[in-house]
């Protein structure tokens, strides 16, 4: 890949993106529209159909004019070329119960129109769901899944839907600025969680996208989880 963007340079390109999106307004946006963004902001279209490619786990697609997508339309399958820049998400992301996991697929999928600008030559892709607990996935199929083109998808993603400074904005708003501490990588206290959950809903993203998003901006402060289990849970310590 002749374009590759390193994570320094996706922080600094989406906080710009969405600062120009949003103009000249004073306030910092509680959360961003990510519909607008694509919509408006980068002039794409985003349509929503039932996705019956054979993997089913492809909920997601940046078309590039060229690869077809297998869709259910009028009760038949039918394979669609769709206009270059064109998204198309799954109509089960419609689903209210589904909305931070449609913004983040929508996210990702601008991830990859963002990437196809500097390098025209991208490729149509998928965001698919892994499922962590199946086992027979091909090697074809995990080289896709994981591959600098999805990474980057992911951290260009993130960094739209949740910016610098609208991250810490929203933990100054409910933590006073201060760092989040962290017991290991994954433990925090009751009274921790109860903030994240207040920050994740503020946000509109999901509790573990904003838990991976706080770890790559340095926003939480860990400690050993002998800590933890010493001082929460009163447990351990010697003797």
């Amino acid at each position: 890949m002749t374009n590759y963007i390193s994570r320094a340079e996706a922080e600094e390109l989406c906080d710009g993106l969405i600062q120009q999106y949003i103009g000249s307004k004073t306030v910092t946006p509680a959360f961003v529209n990510i519909d607008g963004f694509v919509k408006v902001f980068l002039k794409c279209k985003v349509v929503y159909e039932t996705i019956r490619e054979e993997e089913m786990d492809r909920i997601g697609f940046t078309a590039d004019g060229i690869r077809p997508l297998r869709v259910l339309k009028s009760g038949k399958i039918r394979d669609i070329v769709y206009p270059r820049n064109t998204i198309v998400l799954d109509k089960y992301l419609l689903n209210l119960n589904e909305c931070h996991h449609r913004r983040f697929v929508l996210g990702h999928e601008a991830g990859h129109i963002i990437a196809g600008r500097i390098n025209p030559d991208s490729p149509a892709c998928f965001h698919r769901f892994t499922d962590r607990e199946r086992m027979d996935y091909s090697v074809a199929d995990m080289r896709e899944r994981y591959s600098v083109l999805e990474w980057q998808a992911n951290v260009i993603g993130a960094a739209l839907l949740m910016p610098r400074y609208v991250m810490l904005n929203t933990l100054n708003q409910f933590n006073g600025g201060r760092r989040l501490p962290v017991y290991g990588e994954n433990i925090f206290h009751p009274r921790e969680k109860t903030i994240l959950q207040k920050m994740a809903s503020s946000l509109r993203v999901s509790y573990t996208a904003l838990v991976i998003r706080l770890r790559d901006l340095d926003m939480l402060k860990r400690h050993d989880v002998s800590e933890y289990i010493q001082k929460e849970l009163g447990l351990g310590g010697g003797g």
